[in-house]
């Protein structure tokens, strides 16, 4: 029984939406993607395919947080919060 919750343990998934003021392009939200992607464990960072004001990000809350991630965003000049 021990190996099944060692196993679901390392396996936790957190995702968090982030909002940004700003109208990106295309271009700007893949930049952006790929900035928050280098987070340390953040495994997946993704604008809404219709909202393109919303990011999904997920993120191994052993090694990240909503903090950190939402920080990264701003250092790019970028108004933003977390719904």
């Amino acid at each position: 029984m021990m190996i099944v919750e060692q196993l679901r343990s390392s396996h936790v998934k957190n995702s968090v939406i982030v909002h940004i003021d700003e109208l990106l392009d295309e271009q700007n939200r893949q930049n952006i993607e790929s900035i928050v992607e280098e987070v340390n464990g953040v495994t997946n960072a993704h604008f809404n395919a219709t909202r393109h004001h919303l990011m999904v990000v997920d993120y191994d809350p052993k090694r990240a947080n909503s903090g950190m991630i939402l920080t990264r965003v701003k250092r790019q000049h970028l108004h933003a919060q977390l719904i």
